[in-house]
């Protein structure tokens, strides 16, 4: 993970993970993939207030 931008009310975070299976059409796969969260400080801590998914490498 890794904040990419933060306010004193906000952080945007992105997450780089690894992940496989198997589609029918496609076969086995392995990948990385890539999401950023946007965060918003309330009171007694962060609440996630959107997700994104931003592709595969």
């Amino acid at each position: 993970m890794t904040v990419v931008s933060e306010t004193p009310q906000t952080a945007r975070i992105e997450a780089l993970w690894f992940t496989d299976g198997h589609a029918p059409d496609a076969g086995y796969y392995e990948v990385f993939e890539r999401t950023a969260f946007v965060l918003v400080k309330q009171d007694g801590g962060w609440r996630l207030d959107s997700e994104k998914d931003l592709g595969y490498e």
